[in-house]
C-alpha cells in the first residue's frame, strides 16, 4: 500500500494558513446568541471533524457565563470582549480544563490590554498551526524571538501547540479513515 502523507492534503494545507481574525477585524458590534455562535463557528469551524457538534454551542457559553468565566451578556447581548474570550476557550477547551483557560485569560488581562493578549494568541496559533501542519519542525517556534520571555508567553504557545497537535492526529486519523472507505 501506497502512504501518502497528511501533510500534502486540502486539509492539512487550509490548516497550515488558517489567519484568526485579530482584534480589530471582529467589529464593534454587540450580538445576540446566535449571532455569536454563528461568529464562533465561522471562525473555529476548521477544526472540527465532519459531524462534529459546533465548537462552542449556546449551552456551552451559558456555562461558561455561569462560572463567570466570561461576563453576563448585557440586554441579551455580547460583546467584542467576551466574543474573543469565547475564541481563546473554543481553542483551548480541546486541550485544556476550563479552570486552567480561565486563569490564562486572568493572567493576560492582568499584564496586557485585551488586544494586544488576544492578537498575541492568533499569531501564536497561527505559527503552532504552520508548524504542525506545514513544515514539521518546531524548532522556529522555540527559537522565534519574544519581546520578553514570560510565564504568559511559554503558556500561551504550549497550549496552542498542544492543540495544533491534537486537531492534527484528529484531521490525519480522519483522513485516513475516508481515505479506506473510498
Amino acid at each position: 500500500m501506497e502512504e501518502s502523507f497528511f501533510e500534502t492534503t486540502d486539509i492539512a494545507k487550509r490548516l497550515a494558513e488558517y489567519k484568526a481574525p485579530r482584534y480589530e477585524e471582529l467589529g464593534e458590534f454587540d450580538v445576540y446568541m446566535e449571532q455569536l455562535v454563528c461568529i464562533l463557528d465561522k471562525h473555529l469551524h476548521e477544526f472540527l471533524i465532519p459531524g462534529e457538534e459546533k465548537a462552542l454551542t449556546p449551552s456551552m457559553i451559558n456555562n461558561y457565563v455561569q462560572k463567570k468565566i466570561i461576563e453576563a451578556p448585557k440586554r441579551k447581548k455580547y460583546s467584542k470582549d467576551q466574543i474573543i474570550k469565547l475564541m481563546v476557550i473554543g481553542v483551548l477547551k480541546q486541550v485544556l480544563p476550563i479552570s486552567e483557560i480561565s486563569e490564562i485569560i486572568e493572567l493576560s488581562m492582568e499584564q496586557y490590554p485585551l488586544d494586544i493578549a488576544y492578537n498575541y494568541f492568533c499569531g501564536e496559533l497561527e505559527n503552532a498551526l504552520q508548524s504542525t501542519f506545514q513544515t514539521r519542525s518546531f524548532s522556529q517556534i522555540a527559537e522565534r524571538k519574544v519581546n520578553k520571555k514570560t510565564v504568559l508567553s511559554e503558556n500561551v504557545r504550549s497550549a496552542v501547540l498542544a492543540f495544533a497537535n491534537r486537531i492534527y492526529v484528529k484531521k490525519n486519523l480522519y483522513y485516513n479513515r475516508v481515505k479506506k472507505e473510498v
